[in-house]
């Protein structure tokens, strides 16, 4: 009966996790949809300085109480700039990519080279050491997952997406803006994890994650005049689409991750653009593309079934033992 105790908590937070991960789902895909939008007629760079700013204001006071939080970030300065660098890049990358492309082509490219960066990553970081090799059924799904990024890159260059045909120049740096900041944020997210594991709170990883932002979005949009706002109509706008649309699923996310496994986390998220389609088609802002709906679905088998793979692989050399993954 002890046994099953700690075994009942971990599935109850394992539902949890699934639970909250839907909601970080949906609200993220309104956010993409909505910011597919509001950045047609307000800068970026805007969007950013207001989101991060804030983000950083709601948690900053719990962070700076957190004597543990705050003793992470003092031994490791190096994590932590690095984390601003790369989800500044992430973010910004991010936005410009919406403003540019479908919403759902940003979301497969965003995502899909998240876990393709991770197993690289994994590589780089373990030079000289024994590593877990991918297993077929990886190299089956990664593969899958790499041919559905190429063709939703194509969708996009040919003009059968929801926005139909575009300048080339636009098309090629919206993809391109959004396969940067997937590898971006897949860093930004590894380096978080490191503060976590060594004891910083989530809200307190949200608290110094995104300065760096907002300070290079301030200093672009200082030095480039297109991205300055005209008067004050945008602040309602931008500090709504700051608080609802971007900060609160930032946070949300940090707190599936905390109870869900990465497996069930991946497989939620794995629905996302199809539910960005839905949104899109409800909104009516762009053409219903089916090549759009086509690359959404294979998105979401190649994503699910590379989690599933991994997942395997992992729990297999656990069994073995011994090696590093």
């Amino acid at each position: 009966m002890g046994n099953n105790a700690p075994r009942a908590a971990d599935q109850g937070h394992e539902a949890a996790g699934f639970l909250v991960a839907i909601v970080f789902v949906c609200l993220s895909a309104l956010r993409d949809v909505y910011l597919g939008a509001a950045l047609q007629r307000i800068a970026p760079l805007v969007i950013t300085i207001a989101a991060f700013s804030l983000s950083t204001l709601v948690f900053l006071p719990s962070a700076l109480r957190c004597r543990q939080s705050m003793s992470v970030f003092r031994s490791r300065p190096s994590d932590l700039l690095w984390v601003n660098v790369t989800s500044a890049g992430a973010w910004i990358a991010f936005l410009y990519a919406l403003k540019l492309i479908e919403p759902t082509i940003v979301q497969i490219l965003y995502s899909g080279v998240g876990p393709l960066s991770v197993i690289w990553a994994e590589r780089y970081r373990s030079r000289g050491k024994r590593v877990l090799g991918l297993t077929l059924a990886e190299r089956v799904a990664y593969g899958a997952l790499l041919t559905t990024i190429a063709f939703a890159a194509v969708v996009v260059l040919l003009g059968l997406s929801g926005t139909g045909r575009q300048p080339i120049n636009d098309c090629i740096i919206g993809v391109v803006l959004a396969i940067a900041g997937g590898v971006c944020i897949s860093i930004s997210v590894m380096l978080c994890r490191k503060l976590n594991d060594a004891g910083a709170t989530p809200a307190a990883v949200l608290a110094f994650r995104y300065p760096g932002a907002a300070i290079i979005a301030a200093i672009v949009a200082a030095c480039s005049p297109a991205s300055r706002p005209n008067g004050l109509d945008w602040i309602d706008v931008a500090l709504l689409v700051a608080v609802a649309l971007i900060i609160v699923p930032s946070y949300i996310n940090q707190v599936a991750i905390s109870l869900a496994s990465p497996l069930t986390v991946r497989v939620v998220i794995a629905v996302a653009p199809a539910l960005i389609f839905v949104f899109q088609m409800i909104e009516g802002r762009l053409i219903t593309s089916s090549y759009s709906l086509l690359a959404a679905l294979l998105y979401g088998f190649a994503a699910v079934s590379a989690a599933v793979a991994r997942r395997f692989a992992i729990r297999g050399v656990g069994r073995a033992g011994g090696v590093e993954t």
